[in-house]
């Protein structure tokens, strides 16, 4: 029975990955691998190609050590993150910032949902042949499977940068807006001191005065008071004379109020 060309197709890329010498397989073999994958339902590529891609790890993993170290890829994480910059977003809505949903925020900040996401490379991961794979298998199922979709790897890591700049670049606008509505509000603050210090300082000027008045009308009382008292005894001492023992009409010192 002849090869299948897609796989010796799939073969060749799965060896320029790993390094490894080709193998061949008998068609048998080939047949049971396909069998399994055809009719499994899921992922397009990963119904497809995954049980015998992941099975052709495992065959190497018995003769070769493991290493959970994914392959480099063209532009370092570094690099790609340096070329991208950080979005620019309004301050001009009124809402709670802080609630703000991150799709709106990725909305404003430009980033392509269209593109291939990173939310599509998450679901690829979630793929129950691969979620419980090393990372080493799931390196190589992952750039088979973008290879497939003619995407390079540095396209969902570039969307995952994109989305990062743009949550920095969000709280950076909040921490500058907290920084200028502070500084804004602090002298707007010190304003309404000094116009309160000035209010009271009126203010406790105008109860002094109060306070003196009440004081003054206090001491004319006092003073009269005395001389009141005086006052009324030379009266009484003066008709007393004439009373002839009578009580003295001439009050002294008597509370009038």
């Amino acid at each position: 029975m002849p090869r299948n060309p897609e796989l010796d197709k799939l073969l060749r890329e799965v060896d320029s990955l790993t390094g490894s010498t080709p193998q061949t397989q008998e068609p048998s073999e080939v047949e049971e691998t396909q069998q399994p994958t055809q009719s499994k339902k899921g992922s397009s590529f990963l119904d497809a190609v995954g049980g015998f891609f992941i099975s052709r790890v495992d065959e190497e993993s018995e003769t070769t050590t493991q290493v959970d170290t994914p392959p480099p890829t063209p532009n370092t994480v570094a690099q790609v993150a340096e070329e991208i910059p950080p979005p620019q977003f309004s301050t001009s809505k009124t809402d709670d910032y802080s609630t703000r949903d991150f799709a709106s925020i990725y909305s404003e900040a430009g980033v392509d949902e269209s593109a291939f996401t990173v939310d599509k490379l998450f679901n690829l991961l979630q793929d129950p042949s691969l979620k419980d794979q090393p990372l080493s298998t799931k390196t190589l199922v992952l750039k088979m499977a973008l290879k497939a979709q003619n995407v390079e790897p540095t396209v969902p890591v570039t969307d995952a940068v994109k989305r990062d700049r743009a949550l920095d670049a969000y709280q950076k606008m909040l921490n500058t807006l907290a920084t200028q509505t502070e500084a804004a509000n602090s002298q707007k603050i010190q304003q309404i001191n000094e116009e309160v210090r000035k209010y009271l300082e009126a203010k406790n000027a105008e109860m002094d005065a109060l306070r003196t008045q009440t004081a003054e009308s206090k001491r004319q009382a006092e003073s009269f008071a005395s001389r009141r008292l005086q006052e009324e005894q030379r009266l009484a001492e003066i008709i007393m004379p004439l009373l002839e023992g009578q009580p003295n009409p001439v009050s002294v010192g008597n509370k009038v109020d």
